[in-house]
């Protein structure tokens, strides 16, 4: 195998691990928690996560000819740690944590979009990047929302910034 066939095998892993653990996590969040809104947000999220995994691994049975299968130490690793959803956690830990995540993970696209030759695997790539960066803006705006914070496009008016 060419070491060129080898990088674009680890790339198309390691992203796939990655949405994987996405999905984990906000699977894991949205069975946790309680509010109905927050809980559809999260499983919408999770549903998104997997349908990126679901691409990258028809990516991957193309181009290496079988199916891709996961490691286990490889899907612990890939696993979004550091948050327990209790009533003591909430949400803003369960946002902060998944809005890292996804900013994580739209620079992972858009690094290795840089470095694939395949027109076609770096438009995914680049496609992908962009349903992360609007995961990242969602989940901001709703813990802007959360936190009593705003962004300009929440005010109704800009009487206030004026002298």
């Amino acid at each position: 195998m060419s070491e060129r066939r080898g990088e674009f095998r680890q790339i198309l892993a390691g992203a796939i691990y990655r949405e994987i653990g996405a999905r984990n996590f906000y699977k894991m969040i949205s069975d946790a928690i309680q509010n109905l809104e927050g809980k559809e947000r999260f499983k919408r999220l999770s549903g998104d996560e997997d349908g990126h995994r679901i691409k990258l691994e028809s990516w991957y049975e193309k181009f290496f000819e079988k199916a891709f299968i996961a490691e286990k130490k490889e899907l612990r690793d890939a696993e979004i740690k550091g948050i327990e959803i209790n009533k003591k956690a909430g949400a803003m830990e369960a946002l902060d944590i998944a809005i890292r995540a996804e900013m994580k993970a739209e620079e992972f696209y858009t690094s290795q979009a840089e470095v694939v030759d395949d027109p076609q695997f770096k438009d995914l790539l680049e496609k992908l990047a962009g349903e992360e960066h609007g995961h990242y803006e969602s989940l901001l705006a709703e813990r802007n929302s959360l936190a009593g914070g705003f962004y300009w496009f929440d005010m109704d008016s800009s009487a206030f910034l004026e002298d």
